[in-house]
């Protein structure tokens, strides 16, 4: 997550260390920062991968495209990769929200069969006290209610992203032909 995190603020601006770690920790804090030593750490390795030169933009979007390296983390770094898609072509903006929508829909799904599961399940009602069967149900209810939020934003980001590309009058790429607004 924190290389995706230093090479899209580089995307952006020239920084050094001390700026990419206060941008980075407003993104991505206050429930967890990036320590001055973890991000020296990353900054060294970026430079002797050659990764702080037209290979760093290469390797950023490997890493935008990259749906499936870190399942457990996941909806935070969809989070990290919506503030970038600007620097992706329009299909690549579009299969990352499609994707995002679909994990979300997933999820939801799964959220919403436990509730039920756990609603209707006689064993599971016999073995749990009253109090921690209802505040398991109220904590299955706010994670439904928190992906259903979820899935409202990415529906909101992807509708966002096909309304301005039409007003723009900018077409999406057929198949195997190159977009028109590849950033290079």
């Amino acid at each position: 997550m924190y290389e995706l995190l230093v090479l899209s603020l580089l995307m952006h601006w020239p920084l050094h260390a001390y700026r990419i770690a206060k941008i980075g920790n407003e993104i991505i804090g206050p429930e967890e920062q990036i320590s001055t030593g973890t991000l020296s750490s990353l900054l060294n390795r970026l430079v002797q991968a050659g990764l702080i030169t037209p290979a760093g933009r290469e390797r950023f979007f490997e890493l935008m495209l990259d749906t499936s390296s870190h399942p457990g983390t996941y909806r935070r770094l969809f989070h990290l990769k919506a503030l970038h898609l600007e620097f992706l072509p329009v299909e690549n903006q579009l299969f990352l929200l499609e994707h995002s929508l679909a994990y979300c829909r997933q999820v939801l799904r799964s959220k919403q069969a436990e509730a039920q599961d756990m609603a209707d399940d006689a064993r599971k009602q016999e073995h749990m006290s009253p109090s921690l069967r209802k505040a398991a149900m109220a904590l299955i209810q706010l994670k439904i209610e928190q992906w259903q939020l979820e899935l409202a934003w990415g529906q909101s980001l992807h509708t966002q992203t096909l309304l301005r590309f039409k007003q723009h009058g900018e077409a999406l790429a057929a198949p195997g032909e190159e977009s028109s607004n590849v950033p290079r």
